[in-house]
């Protein structure tokens, strides 16, 4: 199983995501769907000398949300991520990590690394997204099979 893969499992277990379509890498242009899309990053945070790495993978959580002058509906869309944000934490601290699909991967934390925002609207939807990184342990001997 792949790590994007993994993440979408992890992420469609989060009881905060209504009944829209969890993508990835694709966003639609109605609401309410749900991306997440891998982001460019240095991988390799630590190499040792047996050839095991600690390894990260960065990407994006991604909404296509109602948006507009309704103040009370943008309000609802920042709580989400706040809310989203916390359920990531808390899921960090009890160590549910994504499952790697394999013995010699092993995860080690799962975080945000920024708040959600508004990356890009239109007159009555806008596209919200909070970015976060997996980090984790990878022996030697996945490289080899």
């Amino acid at each position: 199983m792949s790590i994007i893969q993994s993440i979408r499992s992890f992420i469609a277990q989060c009881p905060l995501l209504e009944d829209g379509k969890l993508n990835i890498d694709y966003l639609g242009v109605e609401p309410l769907e749900y991306s997440i899309d891998s982001i460019p990053c240095e991988t390799i945070i630590k190499k040792y000398v047996d050839g095991s790495e600690i390894r990260q993978y960065e990407f994006v959580f991604a909404s296509r949300q109602a948006f507009g002058s309704d103040v009370w509906q943008n309000l609802a869309n920042s709580d989400f991520y706040e809310k989203f944000a916390d359920w990531i934490d808390s899921q960090n601290y009890n160590e549910n990590f994504p499952d790697l699909g394999s013995q010699y991967r092993t995860p080690q934390s799962v975080e945000v690394t920024s708040s959600g925002y508004v990356f890009e609207l239109d007159t009555d939807n806008a596209r919200y997204q909070i970015q976060l990184r997996l980090t984790y342990y990878q022996d030697r001997r996945y490289k080899n099979g």
